[in-house]
């Protein structure tokens, strides 16, 4: 494939391809004359879909990092990285955007990669509330314990591929969701507390007349008003009438400032958990609690159609013939809550294509190279964050259930060779885990899972663990393997 990094000449307007623009930022049709030329010659580009996962909320920042992964082990490897560019089409009533990585590798041949993002972040943004957070964890670990069965058989069932498969719960589920439980509760606790002392002292300071200052010299008048105004705001520091009292300095003032850290302390623990609980959390509660709560429905069905919607535009769903992409090869990426949307996403598709008119399918299974989770929260959704089947008709409910994940229905027809499913995990993070409730357990005696469960031990750092997939060495290497 050409060569798309060399400088223009100084006299020739900016152009690439024929496209507007300059030659690492351009506009134009999502698909051209010449990506089709090269595609016929088996040099196309390879198409990477990626869904960000709860509280990243700057938009590009998911596709810059996919970006910039590949580039790196594309480098790592011996490869000629060219310079990122960046190509802006129409689609969707507005306008999408991608990154373009390209790189030779060791034998000259060149590669690539076209990175697109379902952002989805604004969606849910303001509304999810506090109590509506904390009523979905509160019910999340209580189907947890119900549903672990500590004092029977730690199994559960669920529908997959054509039968009822008896599921494995681990022997720690239980007791690691009594530990959260009791964490939860412990936090919760906390921040009631501290809301209700600020509230005490917002009450004492309000309850106070406002300082008065006699008129006194500019130096002698400032002085006077900012220690009036410190006295005023007292009741917010507490033991503040010894701290700031030189009467009473003593060895009983030193237990005054600490006190008055561990106070602050706690004050700023409780605001930064819940400030986490509504925007991190939250967004797992807009998007998951619709499983068995109405109240979100809308707005789950928005942040799906976002997925889907820019699935369409790349998989050439609907699209005028002259600007349908072709990608031959395309990867669907999702990290934390994001792989939900993507596994979401990857079965809505393959059931556009199963229910359109044989003319416009765009055989979404034989192009779909891999999918590829990280902080994965799939195998939490599909044994808490649902309803247990108790009786015939459940199980009816629960097969309609599956007829709409068709990655869960059919080996052969929804999962072919050379198809991958790789999940990467870290027993350091507590929102993900391996993913071991989307195989039939019965095919595992004589055949490999087709997911693939992947443990990334750069990934060490308790709870920080979710977001360290992202520089790790496991994640570039998958990447790379996947879009080369």
């Amino acid at each position: 494939m050409e060569e798309r990094n060399a400088p223009p000449e100084a006299a020739a307007p900016p152009d690439r391809n024929g496209l507007e623009g300059t030659d690492l930022v351009h506009f134009g049709p999502i698909w051209d004359a010449t990506l089709e030329r090269h595609r016929e010659l088996d040099e196309g580009p390879v198409a990477v879909l990626v869904c960000h996962g709860m509280g990243q909320q700057v938009r590009y920042e998911t596709i810059s990092s996919i970006a910039q992964a590949i580039r790196s082990q594309a480098g790592a490897v011996g490869g000629t990285v060219s310079p990122a560019e960046v190509h802006l089409c129409q689609g969707n009533e507005g306008f999408l955007a991608r990154a373009e990585v390209g790189w030779k590798d060791h034998r000259g041949i060149q590669h690539d990669v076209h990175v697109y993002e379902a952002y989805w972040a604004p969606l849910t943004e303001g509304k999810v509330t506090y109590w509506d957070t904390v009523k979905f964890l509160l019910l999340a670990a209580w189907n947890g314990i119900k549903y672990s069965h500590p004092f029977g058989p730690r199994t559960f069932k669920r529908w997959m591929f054509d039968g009822k498969k008896t599921m494995q719960i681990g022997p720690l589920t239980f007791p690691g969701l009594i530990i959260v439980l009791a964490f939860l509760l412990t936090q919760l606790a906390i921040i009631s507390f501290v809301l209700l002392e600020l509230a005490q002292q917002y009450k004492a300071v309000i309850a106070q007349p406002l300082p008065v200052h006699a008129a006194l010299p500019f130096w002698r008048a400032a002085g006077q008003i900012l220690l009036g105004w410190l006295r005023w705001l007292g009741p917010f520091v507490p033991g503040h009438d010894v701290l700031f009292n030189p009467k009473a300095f003593g060895h009983h003032w030193w237990w005054e400032p600490l006190r008055l850290a561990a106070w602050f302390g706690l004050v700023a623990e409780a605001f930064f958990v819940r400030y986490f609980i509504i925007e991190f959390v939250g967004d797992v509660a807009a998007y998951i609690s619709p499983y068995k709560d109405s109240k979100f429905d809308e707005l789950r069905q928005k942040i799906q159609k976002v997925g889907l919607d820019v699935g369409k535009i790349i998989y050439g769903f609907g699209s005028p013939q002259e600007t349908v992409p072709h990608y031959d090869k395309i990867v669907v990426v999702g990290h934390s809550l994001g792989s939900v949307l993507a596994y979401d996403t990857l079965n809505a598709l393959i059931n556009t294509d199963s229910v359109s008119a044989a003319a416009d399918r765009q055989d979404v299974v034989g192009r779909t190279r891999a999918l590829l989770t990280f902080g994965s929260p799939l195998d939490k959704t599909a044994f808490i964050f649902r309803m247990q089947p108790r009786n015939e008709q459940d199980w009816i409910r629960e097969q309609m259930a599956a007829s709409v994940q068709p990655l869960i229905v059919d080996y052969a027809r929804y999962r072919p060779s050379p198809f991958e499913w790789v999940n990467i995990w870290s027993i350091w993070d507590i929102i993900s885990g391996a993913l071991n409730y989307y195989d039939d357990p019965a095919r595992r005696a004589d055949k490999p899972p087709y997911v693939v469960n992947e443990r990334d031990p750069q990934a060490w750092i308790p709870f920080y663990a979710h977001v360290q997939y992202w520089n790790n060495k496991v994640l570039h290497q998958q990447l790379y393997r996947f879009v080369s």
